[in-house]
């Protein structure tokens, strides 16, 4: 059967680290690229006693990214245990959010791969912590564990399964970015690691029922998201073609090979044995308290480049690319402002500067 006759499903779980000065749950700080175990104190550690205390400005943030991806706000929400053992997280459990996410059915529009308008909804956003980090050393083969990370506060970001090819994801991705960016609750540097997708693929025949999902966890590159997307959909659709059947697993994908690898089965919910956070007093948010966020989102990328095609009178393309970062839309406000010619400065930015970024592969800052 050829592959035309498959469709694919991918969902998104996004992890984007939040800006705050602060962890989560204690007054450390969140600053990257310290020397190892030197941001850390007993509540991160989980020595025995120390006590969480949530930051304020974690549940600020998260509103604030739910209100701007559409979401509902819930005003009764609560943490939960997620409980699973692994060498970087020192509780043996992680702090999150189970069925009262802060966030519910929201979502962001993108293009099809016809160019059309699409919604992608968005199931949940919730806060949880961040695990530590190993650091391997292949000459010894031995592990270091730095709980620098360990706490630093995260939002997760849940697509339903709407997403039907790889382009799609990646201009999901991209959209989501860019809305992070422009409320400044994330940096989004994703070779930091502050922001990162676990990717969901399933394969299955067009009008019948879903098929099977893998997962590919903690990918941190536009490129390398959507070249594993592609290498899984032609794996899946090969097995099938074999009379083979998908086995719902955690995959790990190798840039260099070009593939992915099978690391683990797929967890389901009831295999981190969720409970409240017996440590935590309930979150409860006014309306009031849910407005005063809204009145402060500032102009989104949409409404920016509404303005750039009517105002400025720029085409829809350079609008697109000059909104695509918050960094890029404000360095051509500031100088278009100072050299009165709006056009020239759009010119420079999507000519000169778009090929040194390239080149370099970096991001406008």
């Amino acid at each position: 059967m050829a592959n035309q006759d498959y469709e694919e499903i991918i969902g998104l779980e996004v992890h984007a680290e939040l800006s705050t000065k602060t962890k989560i749950f204690c007054s450390c700080p969140t600053e990257f690229g310290a020397n190892p175990n030197t941001h850390i104190c007993p509540v991160c550690m989980a020595m025995p006693g120390a006590l969480p205390v949530l930051n304020e400005k974690v549940v600020e943030y998260a509103v604030k990214a739910g209100l701007a991806t559409n979401c509902s706000i819930s005003q009764d929400s609560k943490n939960d245990r997620k409980n699973y053992f692994y060498p970087d997280l020192p509780k043996s459990y992680q702090i999150s959010q189970f069925d009262k996410p802060l966030c519910n059915n929201g979502y962001i529009e993108i293009e099809d791969d016809n160019g059309n308008p699409k919604k992608v909804r968005i199931l949940r956003i919730h806060i949880e912590e961040d695990a530590g980090k190993l650091n391997h050393n292949e000459f010894t083969g031995g592990s270091l564990v730095d709980l620098n990370r360990a706490g630093v506060p995260l939002i997760e970001i849940v697509s339903e399964p709407d997403l039907r090819s790889s382009g799609e994801a990646d201009r999901y991705l991209k959209k989501l970015k860019s809305i992070l960016q422009y409320i400044e609750v994330s940096d989004c540097k994703m070779q930091e690691g502050s922001l990162r997708a676990d990717v969901n693929v399933s394969v299955h025949k067009k009008y019948e029922p879903f098929g099977t999902r893998c997962e590919m966890k903690n990918m941190n590159s536009f490129k390398s998201i959507q070249r594993a997307i592609e290498y899984e959909k032609e794996r899946q659709i090969n097995e099938l073609e074999h009379g083979r059947t998908i086995i719902q697993e955690t995959r790990r994908w190798d840039d260099i090979e070009g593939q992915t690898f099978e690391m683990r089965d797929k967890e389901d919910a009831q295999d981190y044995r969720y409970f409240p956070e017996p440590d935590l007093v309930a979150i409860r948010l006014s309306d009031e308290y849910i407005e005063n966020i809204r009145k402060e989102l500032p102009e989104m990328p949409e409404s920016r480049k509404a303005r750039y095609i009517s105002e400025l009178h720029l085409s829809e393309k350079d609008s697109n690319y000059l909104t695509s970062s918050k960094a890029l839309s404000d360095i051509f406000e500031k100088t278009g402002k100072i050299c009165k010619n709006y056009k020239a400065v759009c010119n420079w930015l999507n000519s000169d500067i778009a090929r040194i970024l390239n080149e370099k592969e970096i991001e406008p800052e």
